[in-house]
Formats: structure tokens, sequence, C-alpha cells
């Protein structure tokens, strides 16, 4: 059972980046802070599917968030013969996940998307996928007016398909967050569509933050509250053994740079400051089993589960750092369980 929280747990913020069906992961670490009980986040500022995460954590009653995300990232999961066969090594493992993948490009990942099929010659479709099972299972599992009332922030990052903006949408600010924003911080082209809203055609966070740091960093934060970074793209990894690993690769140095490029350049105007905060900073590093570059849309049941469990983990790591390491203010501690 989770801890209960009370009085004396200490608020964090706690940042999510995208990343597709990587997404299960922090889906893991959000089980464990809540079974610690040491912690409480107060912020969540997070981009596409991590924007999705956010929202089914804030937008449930208390203690019935982790059964909307079971119920978001498990209920409809692809089934694959690897979930109920076993194989020797990691071979078969690997074939399998590709299959998966495959599968999710061809025909869809049910509950989560299925292709756009034009239904004219003449159209013009903008994206390859539609989100509406996406749309129809948060629409069920979200309390939006829960999630809007403020006792948890909410800052959603996306980007301004014409301009290039980053743009934020933020329940301290005024902004009420809907399954429309949701969507459009998830409309990374040409996969899926952006949306319109408010005149301005609005898409994927990761084409500009994929880890939106900056509306953490660019506010003041008298509390100094820890921060958790949860990026589904590990900078760190093991040397291409062929080129889908040399793609995978590729794709975790774009993602994971940029995230800790970015931090390291705030943490010392932080501390130049007199503002330095401690940051926890926990990536999901994919076993070599995975899809190599399309791992993304990997939507197996193992696989998700296997995933939730290596943020589980790695969540168990950062709180052990958080309350026994000797996490100063100005620090960046990286966490992966053994």
């Amino acid at each position: 059972m989770p801890a209960r929280i009370s009085a004396r747990t200490e608020s964090v913020i706690l940042v999510f980046s995208g990343g597709v069906a990587l997404g299960a992961y922090q889906a893991g670490t959000y089980e464990a802070l809540l079974e610690d009980g040491s912690v409480r986040p107060s912020w969540f500022a997070a981009s596409s599917v991590g924007a999705v995460n956010a929202a089914l954590i804030a937008g449930s009653a208390p203690g019935a968030a982790i059964a909307s995300l079971r119920r978001f990232w498990t209920a409809g999961a692809n089934p694959s013969a690897s979930d109920a066969v076993s194989f020797a090594g990691s071979t078969g493992r690997h074939a399998w996940s590709w299959m998966s993948a495959i599968g999710a490009r061809l025909a869809g990942a049910p509950g989560f998307f299925y292709p756009r099929i034009p239904v004219h010659p003449l159209d013009r479709a903008t994206s390859l996928y539609d989100l509406a099972p996406t749309r129809a299972k948060l629409e069920t599992l979200v309390d939006f007016d829960r999630l809007n009332a403020g006792e948890i922030r909410i800052t959603v990052a996306a980007t301004d398909i014409e301009s290039g903006e980053c743009v934020l949408f933020d329940t301290a600010r005024g902004d009420r967050i809907t399954c429309d924003h949701l969507l459009a911080s998830s409309g990374f082209l040409p996969e899926f569509a952006p949306v319109e809203i408010g005149g301005r055609l609005i898409g994927d966070g990761g084409l500009s933050a994929n880890a939106p740091i900056e509306p953490v960093f660019d506010e003041p934060d008298r509390a100094r509250r820890p921060i958790f970074i949860l990026d589904l793209f590990a900078r760190d990894g093991g040397r291409p053994a062929d080129l889908a690993e040399s793609l995978a690769r590729r794709n975790d140095l774009i993602f994971g740079n940029q995230t800790l490029g970015r931090l390291k350049a705030y943490q010392k105007a932080c501390k130049a400051a007199g503002d330095a905060r401690r940051v926890f900073y926990l990536s999901y590093r994919a076993p070599r089993h995975e899809a190599g570059p399309e791992r993304l849309y990997d939507f197996s049941r193992r696989t998700i589960e296997e995933r939730w469990q290596a943020g589980r983990l790695d969540m168990v790591e950062a709180l052990r750092q958080l309350k026994h390491g000797r996490a100063r203010d100005a620090d960046t501690i990286i966490a992966r369980h053994a």
C-alpha cells in the first residue's frame, strides 16, 4: 500500500519529458515516489507523453493516480507472443520488440492511436496517425476540474508550429489545461497532428523543450524544492553494435544532451544568483533487446511493464540519495539503479 503523505513530507518539482511509449518509465517513478511517502509533488512541468502522465496524476483523486496510470498504460497495450512465451537469451525478445513496434507503425497501437486512412485521393493529411483512442482514454481517466483546481501546479510545454517558439500553458498563471492541450503537446510531426489552440497551431513540446526545465529555473524558488527530471532518453550508453543501435544512440544523444546541456547552464546561472537548486536526473536507458530507434512504438505489455519497473527502481535510488546522500544545493545527481 502507498505510504500516507503527512504534513512533514518534502515538496518537490517533477519534470517529465516526452518519448511516446517510453513514458511508462515515468509512471513507475511516480509509483515509487508515492510508496516512499517522504516527498510530494507540488509542480509538474511536462511535455508530450510526460504531460499526459502529469495530467493522469494531477487529474485523479487522492490514492487513485496509480490506478489511472495503470489503466492508461496497460489497458489496450499490444499483446504479443513475448508476453506469454519465454525465449532463451535476448535474441527472441529483440525480435518480438521489433515486431511489436512494426505492428504499431503499420496498424496502430490499440488504445493509443490508429493510422489515418484518407477517404479521398485529394485528402491532405498532415500526420500518419490519429490520437482519438488516447483522447477517449484521457476524457475518461482525467478529472480536468481537479487538474485545474491548483492543488498541484501543471505546466505543459508545446511548440508553435509556425513560429517555432516554445509555448507554455500553466495553471498557476490562469491557463485551463484541457485534453486539446495534452494532445497538442503530443503532436510530434509527422506521426501525430498538431492542434489549433487560440488561433495558433500547437505541436509537440519535444520540438522545442522535450524536458521543459525552463519554467522551473526561470522562476525563483524561495523554498528551494528539489527538482526531479524524468528524461526518457539517456545520454550515457554503450557503443552501437549495428545500424539500428546507431540510430537509437543518435536519438538518445540528441535529446539527452539537449536536456543536460541546458541544465548545466541553468545550474551555473542559478548558483551565481544565489538561487542554487538540488537536481536529481533520472533517465530511461533502454536494454539492447528493445527495438532500436523504433522502441518508442513498442507498446507490448511486457515492455511497458519492464519500463515501469525500471522507473520505479531508479526513483527508489534517487530518493535514497535525497534522504541519505550528500546532495547539496547546485548539485546534479545522476540517479540510476545498479
